[in-house]
């Protein structure tokens, strides 16, 4: 029987033969560096590198790289030399800004800026608006966070519910807070505006879902397949989520610099991020309405998924560690009976100390095996221990590592410990070499102060009046993704206190 080949079949076959003469010449390249690079270690499969044995069980294969060939090493995962660094480098990746930066490097694999047509630079002022304005006036936004975080939860939970799975009913409670922060309590009070603020991120995934096996040709070429495929999207659920916050806010952002060119001096700013990106981005009174929008978006992006994450790791923990609960609870009960006042200060929330050090323990228990990538901007960086690293070159972090390393953590390391960081002057929102979850240096998450205090005060309520167990009444497993973890979408039953 004779074998015909169809179009489709010689063009599969053209990009095959492309696919494997350009790796080989990437490869041969690499090899001729003069630098002293970290050990590549040897993979089984020609072109395809270390990927198979990367996603199948990253976390052995990282421990056994490790093992044999120490603090820093290579691995050609899609079509791209990684290096990875342990506990004693990753200072060094931090501490040298002009070499290494964590932004270009989330730009290549999430790039958000390219989605929304905009230049690297474009956002710059969105970490600082974070830090000064939302992190640092903290107290301004407590009893709203409160109030809305308490009607949220009712309206989802109410008397007693199964969440099954709970992440999604999650985003939600912890979005409605986060609206009434960011664009005020008026607005937080929209069911649609709500959930665009809740599940944009989330659902933005099928965009970044894909493996990037275009990065065998080169590594820019799965960025621009997403970009492509982002932008020519029938349906792309952004550009819905993007049309409804524009709906909602584009009267509210009007009238307030009308207000402001009227008034003048006397006009009352509201408290809230929108007016500071107002304020931020209006010229005599005008402002590119999409401008603020993409702003705000990006604040979205940087607080709701991920805070909405930690607070599901944390109710998964509450449920698998029964021996820590009655201590915690009680904590929580004291603060509420010593409480005169309908909500609490930021003083009292900062007197949950056996809260703050679980919700702490958590999130280093809840790590990537590898995270926080820098991308090498310099022509070449030499580590401390003489290796070196070529302009282009991505660094990862060995977090998962660090976090379950005993001379960092203590004994039993990886065992679940709420109280690890009791009394030792170590509260979750503190950066420190040894927990990573926030990154660390100049480039530190900066909202971490607010969603700490935003997943303390949800925990305390939830607590108080809600028995938490989980519907298969088994331990629950966190899932992971090659390298990266993610909740599981196992259901928890709360039931109503009484």
């Amino acid at each position: 029987m004779s074998l015909i080949l169809n179009d489709l079949t010689y063009s599969q076959l053209a990009l095959g033969s492309l696919i494997l003469l350009l790796s080989f010449i990437l490869l041969r390249s690499k090899k001729h560096s003069k630098l002293n690079e970290p050990p590549l270690v040897p993979y089984k499969y020609p072109i395809i590198g270390h990927t198979i044995d990367f996603n199948k069980d990253s976390k052995n294969f990282i421990k056994k790289c490790q093992a044999e060939y120490g603090e820093i090493f290579s691995l050609y995962v899609y079509g791209r030399v990684i290096t990875y660094v342990g506990k004693e480098l990753t200072p060094e990746v931090f501490r040298n800004n002009k070499d290494f930066n964590f932004n270009e490097a989330t730009q290549e694999t999430f790039p958000l800026g390219e989605f929304l047509h905009r230049t690297r630079d474009f956002f710059n002022m969105v970490p600082k608006i974070v830090q000064v304005n939302l992190s640092g006036e903290l107290k301004l936004y407590t009893e709203r966070v409160q109030k809305q975080l308490n009607a949220s939860i009712d309206e989802i939970i109410g008397n007693g519910k199964v969440l099954d799975p709970p992440l999604p009913s999650i985003q939600f409670i912890i979005a409605k807070p986060i609206a009434a922060t960011l664009v005020g309590e008026d607005l937080s009070d929209d069911r649609e505006l709500v959930n665009t603020f809740a599940y944009v991120t989330s659902e933005l995934g099928q965009f970044l879902s894909a493996p990037p096996t275009l990065g065998f040709v080169h590594p820019s070429l799965h960025r621009k397949f997403i970009v492509m495929k982002f932008n020519n999207s029938l349906n792309n659920p952004y550009e819905v989520h993007r049309g409804v916050i524009k709906k909602r806010l584009s009267p509210v952002i009007e009238k307030r610099l009308s207000e402001m060119k009227r008034l003048g001096d006397k006009y009352i700013p509201p408290i809230d991020i929108l007016q500071r990106y107002i304020e931020m981005l209006h010229k005599d009174y005008t402002a590119n309405i999409d401008d603020i929008m993409d702003h705000l978006i990006v604040t979205i992006f940087a607080s709701v998924h991920t805070t909405s994450v930690f607070l599901t790791y944390c109710l998964h923990e509450l449920v698998n560690n029964p021996q820590f609960h009655k201590e915690i609870l009680e904590e929580q009960e004291q603060i509420y009976s010593n409480n005169k006042n309908p909500y609490y200060s930021t003083d009292q929330i900062a007197k949950m100390v056996k809260l703050d050090s679980f919700i702490k323990e958590t999130m280093r228990i809840h790590s990537h095996i590898v995270s926080l990538q820098h991308k090498t901007l310099s022509s070449y960086y030499t580590f401390s221990n003489g290796y070196q690293v070529p302009k282009g070159r991505f660094v990862y972090i060995r977090t998962n590592e660090i976090h379950f390393d005993e001379e960092l953590q203590g004994k039993n390391s990886n065992e679940f410990d709420a109280f690890r960081y009791l009394n030792k002057n170590s509260p979750a929102t503190r950066v420190e070499r040894n927990h990573l979850i926030f990154g660390l240096g100049k480039h530190a998450c900066p909202g971490r102060v607010f969603a700490i205090n935003e997943i303390k005060i949800a925990l305390h309520y939830f607590l108080l009046n809600y028995n938490i167990r989980a519907k298969s009444g088994k331990k629950i497993e966190a899932r992971f993704f090659g390298a990266f973890e993610s909740p599981s979408n196992e259901g928890l039953i709360f039931e109503k206190r009484t």
